[in-house]
C-alpha cells in the first residue's frame, strides 16, 4: 500500500520524464529551426523554459526522496516525446509539423500537470502543487503560441512548398483560421 509521500514520487517521476523528452524534441527543433528567425525565437524560449521545467522537477523528485528509474514509466514518456520530433524525417512542411507535435506533447504536459497539481493538493504538498502551477502555465502559453503562430506558418509552408499552386493560395486563410480558433475558445 502506497503512502502519499511514494504517491508524489510517482506523479512527479512521471511528469519528469514526458518534461524531459519533449525537452529533447524541442533541443533539436531549435537546431533545425536557427536559420528561420520567426520560428528559432519560439523554440529558444521553448527550450529555455522546458530546461527550467526539466530542473525544477529534478530537484523536487529529489526533495521527495524519489528517481527517475522506471523503465516503462521513461518507455511511455518516451513514446509521448517522440511524438514531438520524430515523424518530420519523412514530410517537406516540417516547421509545421513539428509545432503540430509539439502542441500534442505540451497537450498531454497541460492535463499531466493539472493531474499531478491535483493529487500534490489531495495530498497536502503545496510545494509540488504550486511547482505543476507555474510550469502548467508556461506550457499553456506555449500552446497558445503555437495556436497563433501555426495557420502562417502553413500558408507560408505551401507557399513555398508548392511552387505549382503558389499563385491560387488564399493568404486569408490563416486569418479565418484565427477567427475560427477565436470563436471556437470563447
Amino acid at each position: 500500500m502506497a503512502d502519499a509521500k511514494t504517491i508524489l514520487q510517482k506523479y512527479v517521476s512521471d511528469m519528469l520524464a514526458l518534461e524531459q523528452h519533449i525537452q529533447q524534441a524541442i533541443d533539436k527543433q531549435v537546431k533545425e529551426n536557427k536559420d528561420d528567425p520567426e520560428v528559432s525565437s519560439k523554440y529558444d524560449k521553448f527550450a529555455t523554459v522546458s530546461k527550467q521545467h526539466v530542473e525544477a522537477l529534478s530537484d523536487r523528485l529529489n526533495q521527495l526522496g524519489g528517481a527517475l528509474n522506471s523503465p516503462v514509466k521513461t518507455a511511455v514518456a518516451a513514446v509521448a516525446g517522440v511524438a514531438a520530433g520524430l515523424i518530420d524525417k519523412f514530410r517537406s512542411e516540417e516547421i509545421t509539423k513539428d509545432f503540430r507535435d509539439d502542441y500534442t506533447a505540451l497537450n498531454l504536459s497541460l492535463i499531466s500537470y493539472e493531474m499531478l497539481h491535483t493529487t500534490a493538493i489531495s495530498l497536502g504538498d503545496r510545494e509540488t502543487a504550486d511547482l505543476a502551477a507555474r510550469n502548467v502555465k508556461d506550457n499553456a502559453d506555449f500552446v497558445m503560441e503555437i495556436q497563433r503562430l501555426l495557420p502562417q506558418l502553413v500558408v507560408r509552408d505551401l507557399k513555398t512548398n508548392h511552387a505549382e499552386i503558389r499563385e491560387t493560395i488564399n493568404e486569408q486563410g490563416a486569418d479565418e483560421t484565427h477567427k475560427l480558433i477565436d470563436s471556437i475558445w470563447k
